[in-house]
Order: structure tokens, then sequence, then C-alpha cells
């Protein structure tokens, strides 16, 4: 998901001014490259763990096999504070080789975010999402109708549970499903696909693509 950068205007006029333009051009060309794990997290709006607080969650949630691992780190929740700190502190130099190996590095390395938090980074704006907050129900209630036309089962139990109803209108259904979505962490290995379909269908982007189709 690109972001666009908005760039001073440079003054042309001198020597120095073209130098300075080529400078800031190199720089922007330079800063989107994504070579290292680090940079493709620092593209993607993750920050590295550095406090001692964080660390510990992680091991915790590690040790608990809360968190899936592959072949960057040691499996059966046998690794020390010191080997997550330093694996995690070798793997982020190290060029990025696939988008697996990316994810569990970002699952163990990286200070946890919602899918709310995630999205907020990016300017994404989202649909009230708390039980009673009913300033969006048209918005709930068209993104529901579009979802039940599509007949697809995007979001996990949706379609059964709008067919059930149980004694609550569809747009509220609708807005508990995303509710559930907007709290999934990044240190679970369905964040990038349940993030993708939050965006779909439970932001105000979603519900202006609605009227622009």
């Amino acid at each position: 998901m690109g972001l666009t950068k908005k760039v001073g205007l440079l003054s042309t006029t001198s020597v120095g001014g073209v130098a300075g333009a080529a400078a800031l051009a190199h720089h922007l060309t330079s800063e989107d490259k994504v070579k290292t794990f680090s940079d493709k997290l620092r593209k993607d709006h993750f920050t590295l763990i550095s406090k001692e607080e964080d660390w510990n969650s992680i091991l915790s949630e590690y040790k608990q096999n809360k968190i899936a691992v592959g072949k960057l780190f040691k499996s059966g929740g046998n690794m020390t504070l010191e080997e997550l700190k330093s694996s995690c502190d070798r793997i982020a130099k190290q060029d990025l080789d696939d988008s697996k190996n990316y994810s569990e590095f970002r699952r163990l390395c990286t200070v946890p975010k919602t899918i709310k938090s995630h999205l907020d980074s990016y300017g994404i704006v989202a649909l009230g999402l708390e039980v009673g907050d009913t300033k969006d129900k048209d918005s709930w209630g068209k993104l529901k109708d579009a979802y039940v036309k599509l007949g697809k089962n995007i979001i996990l139990n949706l379609r059964e549970n709008l067919n059930k109803q149980d004694g609550k209108e569809g747009w509220q259904i609708f807005q508990e499903a995303c509710k559930g979505l907007s709290e999934i962490k990044s240190t679970d290995t369905e964040f990038d696909f349940s993030f993708d379909d939050f965006e779909a269908w439970c932001t105000t982007q979603a519900v202006d693509k609605l009227k622009n189709s």
C-alpha cells in the first residue's frame, strides 16, 4: 500500500538549487528501495521492538505457542530472551527473501499492532465499531447488502450469522464482524488477509467505492 510523499519546492535557478533537487530526488528514490527486512518494515509502517516490556510480551506469547514460527526462529517455545533479541537484530539486516519469512520476522520482532491501529497509520478511516454506535448505520447497511449480493463468505461465519440474525439487525451483525476483525493483532498469521478484508468492508473508503460503482 503506497503512500504519496509531499515534497516542498526547491529553487533551480542556481547550480546549488539543481544539485539540491537532484540530491533530494536521489534520497527519495533510495528511500523507496526495499532491500532488507528492516526496509520492508519501515515501508509497511511497523516498528522494531526496543522496549524491554515489548520483548517480554512477545517472548511470553511465543513460549505459549501463540505466535506461529517457521524456519527463522526456534520452534517449541525454547528460545530465550537474548536469543530472540539477537535473532531479530541479525535478520533485520538481511536481504529480504520471501514473504513467508518476512511475516514470521514481523510477528516476532515488531511492536504488535491491531488491524485498527495499523489502518490508522495509513489514514484509512474505520466506520464506528462500538456496540450502540449508530452514526454509521446506513453505511453498515449498504455494505451488508453488497456483501450478501456478492455471495461469498469472505469474513469468517458472517454469512451464517446474517442468516441467523438472532434478534439483531443485519447492519449490527456486520458491524460486530468488523469489530472482531479490527482487534486481530499483527502477531496473528491471518493479519494480512484480515487487514485486506477489513479495508474492503469496514471503512469509509469502502462505502465511497460503493457510491462510485
